[in-house]
């Protein structure tokens, strides 16, 4: 009634109230109501607990989703069906459930009341499905690549002669990183090892391969190698992402791979230069190095061949020139021999020298193989290839210069040579006992004369004596 003081300000209507128990039993038959039977269900894995107790616990979320946070759906499999799920998983042999794996799965819809969520209790797992999108993906990416012309990039570029420093993602700690590292340090040689640890398989596994890749680009490292152990497809599924793929394509250095078992090869594998296993991607590195060294042994091998057949040539010029000059005058035999012999000596000395200076630097480059793993050894390394054309041309110019001095000699000496001054009509003149006629003086009145001339010698007595003033 209008101005009554005694009524109501509002009326508020009667609402039923329902206790958690009550509430909680109707969303449970709510739900079994929509879903009476089993369904599938298919998504991406998340946050998968293998607990104790036997049972597993995960998530499913729409990596298409485009809402923020994307929709996840509680999943427990019980041990009691476990069993049969991974009865079907080895059958496979190929699908492992682990974080990032896309699924279609079976199961029911129940309310866990004590938790008061929704959950999908798995009872099987369809491996066709996941192998089908693994498939369908690989081929995508691959055709990606190959677009855009990444599959050769990297291995386009070339091998260092000498790849001591070694850049290596994996898992710290694991059996690929113990296998990789034994192969190296079993060989001998001075490597530089730069770690980065990175997850190898899972959702987080593309981000931390990615990261470790330009880290270890960044470092300045010779060669990148990326290993891990065998496993199932979805373990290695990383590996065929189109992120890892583009980053090693992209790489400024040579990017090696060692992943999984003989039979398995990922996409990284086609865009880097793939080995079987880590054990085996360590050995292509240590015969790489050991293939250099080896280089470095028969280059000297060659370079004392090479000196040792110059100076043999140099030493027969020599003797040759020697024996020549042997039939001239006596005193001008004399003076050519000691030249000839002091020509001999320098020849022999300087190729000794050369031979030495090649072989100390043969044999520096190698300490520093061996001993000297922080220091660039490549700049060296491409000298050793000119080395011996090097030799092969200084020994070349040493003797050119002997047979021109020892040319010189020869015809120094045929000028010299008396028969040829007696034929222009020049004559020596001595005494009876051989003494040389040289001045009127020494040849008094009644000496006897002997003088020989081109054609032979001419016997003379002296029976007057003239002044040189006359």
């Amino acid at each position: 009634m209008k101005g009554d003081s005694s009524a109501p300000l509002c009326s508020v209507p009667t609402m039923t109230t329902y206790s958690v128990g009550d509430v909680t039993r109707m969303v449970t038959a709510a739900i079994a109501g929509a879903f009476p039977e089993e369904i599938w269900v298919q998504g991406e894995i998340r946050d998968l607990n293998r607990a104790p107790s036997g049972h597993v616990y995960f998530s499913l979320t729409d990596p298409d989703s485009e809402e923020t946070p994307a929709p996840m759906l509680p999943v427990t499999l019980f041990a009691s069906e476990k069993y049969a799920v991974n009865r079907v998983l080895q059958r496979s042999g190929a699908v492992r459930m682990t974080d990032g794996v896309a699924v279609r799965i079976r199961g029911q819809i129940g309310h866990y009341a004590a938790r008061g969520i929704v959950q999908l209790r798995m009872t099987w797992i369809d491996t066709e499905y996941t192998l089908g999108k693994l498939a369908a993906e690989r081929e995508r990416v691959i055709r990606s690549l190959n677009e855009r012309g990444l599959l050769e990039k990297n291995r386009a570029l070339p091998m260092p002669l000498v790849p001591l420093r070694v850049g290596l993602v994996t898992s710290a700690g694991s059996a690929a990183d113990a296998d990789f590292t034994h192969e190296l340090n079993s060989s001998g040689f001075a490597w530089e090892l730069a770690r980065a640890d990175a997850r190898v398989q899972g959702v987080d596994a593309v981000r931390d391969v990615v990261g470790a890749i330009a880290r270890l680009q960044a470092a300045g490292t010779d060669v990148i190698a990326i290993v891990r152990g065998g496993g199932a497809q979805t373990d290695l599924a990383a590996f065929d992402s189109e992120e890892i793929a583009v980053a090693i394509a992209g790489c400024r250095v040579p990017v090696l791979t060692g992943i999984g078992h003989e039979i398995d090869l990922s996409i990284a594998d086609l865009v880097a230069r793939s080995y079987k296993t880590p054990t085996a991607c360590a050995a292509a590195l240590v015969a790489r190095v050991a293939e250099f060294l080896a280089r470095l042994d028969h280059l000297a091998v060659a370079t004392r061949r090479v000196a040792a057949g110059r100076l043999q040539a140099a030493t027969a010029t020599v003797d040759h020139a020697t024996a020549r000059l042997r039939r001239a005058g006596r005193g001008a035999q004399r003076r050519a021999g000691l030249q000839l012999a002091a020509i001999e000596r320098d020849t022999v000395r300087a190729g000794r020298s050369l031979l030495r200076r090649r072989e100390d630097l043969i044999a520096a480059v190698g300490m520093r193989v061996h001993r000297a793993g922080t220091v660039q050894v490549d700049s060296a390394a491409a000298s050793l290839d000119r080395m011996a054309s090097v030799i092969g041309a200084a020994a070349v110019r040493s003797i050119d210069v002997t047979r021109v001095h020892v040319e010189d000699l020869e015809r120094r000496m045929e000028l010299l040579d008396p028969q040829r001054l007696l034929a222009r009509g020049w004559s020596i003149t001595r005494t009876a006992g051989g003494d040389l006629v040289t001045t009127p003086a020494a040849a008094g009145s009644g000496t006897v004369l002997r003088t020989t001339v081109a054609g032979g010698d001419i016997t003379s007595v002296v029976t007057e004596e003239t002044d040189d003033g006359r």
